[in-house]
């Protein structure tokens, strides 16, 4: 067999018999020029000598585009149109529930206390403290197996590379906790218990957290300390908080509306940002070159251009009410909505709130 290896990679022709004797420097140059996960495990699978040349860790990689977790075992990326099949180490029992999404790994709830991390690309396991840790007043919840005892977790940083992230909840809507990699415990800041806590995302180690009025609460576990923001315009602000994440330096706010004849497919987004010198939330119509993916457990923002073929200012949406097909791309420049198909998973199969998860193989 001919190569011609000087339009493929700049270099002279190389004339081999066979791909498994392609010289390792040249295999392992292909594997660098590569940009996508699945496209480098699909180049490692050629044949025994590529997978022995290249590691099994790529360190390479750009920013992955986010893929949709449907069930214990399916995932969807909606810049192919592809499903992915994962054989996770996880229970499909009810007694297993996924609660957020962080850096690529999953925040799990086991058997209503046991919390742990899951990276579904490398299926490295961490264990969080029990949430039996917690005071009793506070857990209390927990053992009627209240599904949003734990609501949300988010992480400060990927534990992978930090040898200190903090893991951050929202307990039952109304308490805030967190625990360090190096703790065995839970620990609550003190807030006041008449707020609803709809969302968190981290920033430079910091947690911020907003209530359904639009307050916010700033949370730092190195005090650990908290500073309640309240907003100008809270208290009339949205009349339902979708969800708040940052893109870039700005701190967004996110809500969903649905038409009153069908409440079973989103009609519109409104996106708002915090004016941190006029401490108030305003509306926006653009999100210049970036595309947001929203949803209950997971949110995360990203620049179109760093993905080819995607277009900036959109918003994807998962369906956040059990049992609908409403995922879709929401336009925020002419608030169109494209509906993707639905996806071939059975009611028993599906996660009751599916979740973005930006695959991360370190």
């Amino acid at each position: 067999m001919m190569i011609d290896s000087k339009t493929v990679l700049g270099v002279p022709p190389f004339p081999i018999k066979e791909w498994a004797e392609l010289p390792q420097d040249i295999i392992e140059f292909i594997s660098k020029k590569l940009t996508l996960y699945s496209d480098y495990l699909r180049f490692r699978c050629v044949c025994r000598t590529w997978n022995s040349y290249v590691p099994k860790t790529p360190l390479h990689l750009p920013p992955q585009f986010p893929w949709l977790m449907l069930s214990h075992t399916t995932f969807f990326d909606p810049s192919t149109h592809k499903f992915h099949h994962l054989n996770l180490p996880l229970s499909s029992s009810h007694n297993t529930l996924i609660c957020g999404s962080s850096f690529g790994w999953l925040i799990i709830l086991h058997e209503i206390s046991e919390v742990r991390l899951l990276n579904p690309i490398t299926h490295v396991t961490l264990s969080l403290p029990s949430l039996y840790t917690l005071p009793e007043f506070v857990r209390k919840p927990l053992e009627s197996n209240n599904n949003n005892f734990l609501y949300k977790v988010v992480l400060s940083s990927s534990p992978s590379l930090s040898h200190d992230f903090a893991a951050f909840s929202i307990l039952n809507f109304s308490q805030l906790a967190f625990c360090k990699k190096s703790c065995d415990s839970w620990c609550l800041f003190s807030v006041n218990e008449n707020h609803v806590w709809t969302d968190v995302v981290s920033k430079n180690g910091l947690f911020y957290v907003v209530s359904t009025k639009g307050m916010i609460a700033v949370c730092d576990v190195e005090g650990p300390r908290v500073s309640i923001i309240e907003t100008t315009n809270s208290g009339n602000l949205l009349k339902d908080i979708y969800c708040v994440m940052f893109s870039g330096e700005v701190m967004l706010l996110v809500s969903r509306s649905f038409p009153e004849i069908d409440v079973s497919h989103t009609k519109m987004f409104r996106v708002l940002k915090m004016n941190w010198n006029m401490l108030n939330w305003e509306e926006i119509h653009t999100l210049g070159e970036n595309m947001l993916f929203v949803g209950l457990r997971s949110c995360v923002s990203f620049s179109a251009a760093d993905f080819a073929g995607c277009r900036p200012n959109l918003i994807y949406f998962t369906n956040d009410f059990f049992g609908r097909d409403d995922f879709g791309i929401y336009s925020l420049s002419d608030e169109s909505v494209e509906l993707l198909a639905s996806y071939p998973i059975n009611s028993d199969g599906r996660l009751r709130f599916p979740v973005w998860v930006t695959p991360n193989p370190r």
